[in-house]
């Protein structure tokens, strides 16, 4: 059967890594075989806002799935060049990067995976996965998609959504921040922390510009009415 998704990467030597995402039930399945390491148990620097007991989860949602999909050695450099390629069964997306980039888009499509209660927001969105997007591309899917979250539950109060929007992205910010001290000295390459402190500065920008980046949008939206 065919992965949901599949990030591959390739050097400009030729080295590929392939990280295949398959889905059970909209979360990531993990065999039971799978010996999960010690920096994703839950205790091991939990974040400080995590809602979760560790006699009912012994690891965290997120970690558990880093460390079963993120190779744990030959990453490379930050800033090394990747060609990224990404595989869904509707499409396949083609384009060059950093290999920090790159694995910060996996990494966002990994937490909207977790059953993680601060990410589970962004489920819609990884349902709908746009690698490598762009900070304007991500605030566009990030409001439309749980604005039309919200219609569909009953809540149509607009101001009230967005101030809710904005308090989860200061989760997802709180998240982002302390969840680089799981895997800080664990690896070889300083990539996935990097790319963890990327997804931390989009989360801050948009828990901090959320009204003011939509306001600036909104003639894309104008009054259509005398068409």
């Amino acid at each position: 059967m065919q992965p949901d998704y599949v990030y591959t990467l390739t050097t400009p030597e030729g080295e590929q890594q392939r990280i295949a995402i398959e889905l059970a039930d909209d979360t990531i399945a993990i065999p039971d075989s799978f010996t999960p390491p010690a920096w994703a148990e839950l205790t091991y620097h939990q974040c400080s806002h995590c809602p979760l007991e560790k006699e009912t989860h012994r690891y965290c949602p997120i970690a558990l799935n880093l460390a079963f999909l993120l190779p744990e050695s030959a990453l490379g450099d930050s800033f090394q060049p990747v060609s990224v390629q990404v595989e869904t069964p509707q499409r396949q997306y083609n384009q060059t990067s950093t290999l920090q980039r790159a694995l910060s888009s996996l990494f966002g499509l990994i937490c909207g995976l977790s059953d993680c209660p601060h990410t589970r927001f962004l489920r819609p969105m990884a349902r709908f996965h746009l690698p490598l997007s762009n900070q304007t591309e991500t605030l566009v899917r990030t409001a439309s998609l749980y604005l039309l979250q919200q219609y569909m539950n009953g809540h149509q109060e607009n101001d009230k959504s967005l101030a809710d929007l904005n308090a989860r992205y200061a989760a997802l910010n709180e998240l982002n921040r302390c969840f680089t001290k799981r895997l800080r000295g664990k690896r070889q390459s300083d990539a996935p922390i990097n790319a963890l402190i990327l997804l931390h500065v989009t989360a801050r920008e948009m828990h901090w510009n959320l009204e003011e980046e939509l306001a600036s949008l909104a003639p894309l939206f104008g009054d259509d009415s005398d068409a």
